[in-house]
């Protein structure tokens, strides 16, 4: 009697690439008894751009579409618009009729149906049959991990590898995968870093590079010429695609720094922002709020994904969005409310303002810029942002929505605050301008539904800490000015208190007094009059709206409101004092 081989565990992720109806399939072996419990088919899968664009089929059930019908998205991605959003990565659950499975062997398929003109494919990162109550019924060593420190050029010889270069550098491409697509002008080295060392640092695999050439028009023989040409590079691969650059996570600085750049990984982005607490306030005291003191916001994981390699890459190369002389800067834009703005309109300039991000990442590997310190020296990701280029949140915003495209806005600049959020070196509004990056918390909130008070603290503390502790209010550039920064009395706002609400109310009291307690300390290490020139000052800042009654250093005219919120009457008596105080003097500067 002949022994049934055994059957070898789904090696994950399963890569979906390739041409529309490309298909995967995959075999797992459920353990006796547990298939009556099966009530769905959780996955995890990197790159559904579109609703409709993959579907899933378990054994000979009809295959489903996936959308935000058919599949329950998990939190927090729902809440930045599901399949189509914001998010390049989401967790799901499809829900299986009893009896779809069987104790034993079972088939599930998953289908590329076809692509918008973006997508080549879609990776499912892990899956798991599920029981009515969430228990995971198959056993860990069903799956194994692929290694990309395992792959090689499928096309080793020398010639096939030069080949790929020459391709990389000069192969004629077309704009996607569409029926009839028109050439363009830009080769590969053009929208990804100059050498192709992104898609090694992150490791596409061969399957997919070779993929995305066809889909832009290279022959199955040139694909794979391209991918050997990648393999073969000698960069540091730390990365996975879905994983998002940069995302912030516990250890990581303990990494060395070529590692930093591959973030932290999707483990590290959060289920709930109040997750982030216990990270950012190891204790809630003053200390945590001490404006000469230097939060690390790239240790501290928080909810939002920030953008994939994929949705750092732009859609549109300058060369084939602004005509045969492309600018060499940004084109002047329409203003905010014009109705000038089309879909195409702000494609181009979006795509102009990632191309800029792209190759600064390229600059910054390549100099060797991404030092132990860890800080870029500009402010190219704020500038990514789709509001910076007046993008208007709606059908010609990014991801035809206003949610996906206040996404982007805002995961643009907490990716600045991550890399270069000032560091006690702010020279006015610059690195970030603290309050306009503020506001874009109320903006995201008020579409997605979703409160991010954690997330919101730590550009806070890093609002109070831009500063440089060796300048005094004389400085007005560099110098701790607050009347030129965002205050505690935005916890005790009514219009931020959505905002807030998630904080149970002692942890909330908590913060509200060390907050208040940090900033009236840094305050009172400066006279009086220190705070007021009889010189040329600065023309005064013109607040975002939502923020006048927050920003501009009058804490104590809210101390009734930190009186309502249970804030120490001793520490209320202090900002009253201190507000008497600064009144007179400025009193007596305007006489």
């Amino acid at each position: 009697m002949f022994a049934v081989p055994a059957r070898s565990a789904v090696t994950l992720p399963i890569e979906v690439v390739g041409e529309a109806g490309a298909e995967a399939t995959v075999l797992v072996d459920i353990p006796a008894g547990q298939a009556i419990q099966v009530r769905g088919l959780w996955m995890q899968i990197h790159g559904l751009g579109f609703a409709d664009m993959a579907s899933v089929r378990v054994n000979q059930n009809p295959w489903v579409p996936l959308n935000n019908a058919t599949v329950q998205i998990a939190e927090p991605g729902r809440s930045y618009g599901g399949i189509g959003g914001g998010f390049a990565t989401l967790k799901m659950t499809l829900p299986l009729a009893p009896a779809s499975v069987s104790d034993g062997v079972n088939t599930i398929q998953f289908r590329f149906n076809r692509t918008d003109g973006v997508a080549s494919g879609f990776r499912v990162l892990a899956f798991q049959f599920k029981t009515a109550d969430g228990k995971s019924i198959l056993p860990p060593g069903e799956f194994q991990e692929n290694d990309p420190n395992s792959w090689t050029p499928t096309l080793p010889d020398a010639d096939s590898i030069a080949s790929g270069r020459n391709l990389w550098y000069d192969g004629k491409l077309v704009a996607n995968g569409l029926p009839g697509a028109a050439p363009i002008r830009a080769h590969c080295s053009d929208c990804h870093a100059q050498d192709g060392r992104d898609l090694k640092y992150f490791n596409f695999s061969n399957a997919s590079i070779a993929a995305r050439s066809r889909f832009h028009g290279l022959s199955e023989l040139q694909g794979r010429q391209v991918a050997s040409y990648i393999r073969s590079l000698k960069s540091p691969n730390p990365g996975r695609p879905w994983n998002p650059p940069y995302q912030p996570g516990p250890g990581l600085d303990a990494q060395p720094v070529a590692n930093w750049a591959a973030g932290a990984g999707l483990q590290w982005v959060l289920d709930r922002d109040t997750d982030s607490l216990p990270y950012l306030f190891p204790a809630v005291t003053p200390a945590a709020f001490r404006p000469d003191g230097n939060l690390n916001p790239r240790e501290i994981p928080i909810a939002m994904q920030l953008p994939d390699w994929n949705h750092w890459l732009p859609r549109i190369h300058p060369l084939d969005g602004w005509g045969k002389a492309p600018p060499k800067s940004l084109p002047p834009h329409p203003p905010l409310n014009s109705n000038k703005w089309t879909a195409g309109l702000a494609e181009k300039l979006y795509s102009t303002q990632l191309l800029q991000l792209v190759k600064t990442w390229e600059s910054v590997q390549e100099g060797g810029e991404e030092t132990e310190a860890r800080i870029w020296p500009n402010t190219v990701p704020a500038a990514t942002a789709p509001s910076e280029a007046n993008i208007p949140n709606g059908p010609a915003g990014m991801g035809g929505s206003a949610l996906t495209n206040e996404y982007f806005s805002s995961a643009w600049y907490q990716l600045q605050v991550v890399v270069n959020g000032g560091n006690h070196r702010h020279h006015g509004r610059t690195p970030i301008d603290w309050p306009y990056l503020a506001a874009h918390f109320l903006d995201l909130e008020r579409l997605s539904g979703r409160a991010e008070p954690a997330r919101l603290l730590v550009t806070l503390i890093k609002a109070i800490q831009s500063t440089d502790p060796a300048f005094g209010p004389a400085n007005y550039a560099e110098g701790w000015r607050p009347d030129r920064n965002i205050d505690p009395r935005i916890m005790v706002s009514e219009e931020w208190a959505p905002e807030f609400a998630p904080l149970a109310a002692p942890m909330k009291t908590a913060i509200i007094e060390s907050f208040l307690s940090a900033w009236l300390d840094k305050t009172l290490q400066y006279s009086p009059e220190s705070y007021f020139s009889r010189g040329i000052v600065p023309t005064p800042y013109v607040w975002p709206q939502s923020l006048r009654d927050v920003a501009g250093g009058t804490v104590w005219q809210s101390a009734l409101q930190f009186e309502a919120a249970g804030v120490n009457p001793q520490l209320i008596e202090r900002i009253r004092t201190w507000g008497k105080t600064y009144s007179e003097m400025a009193e007596l500067f305007h006489y």
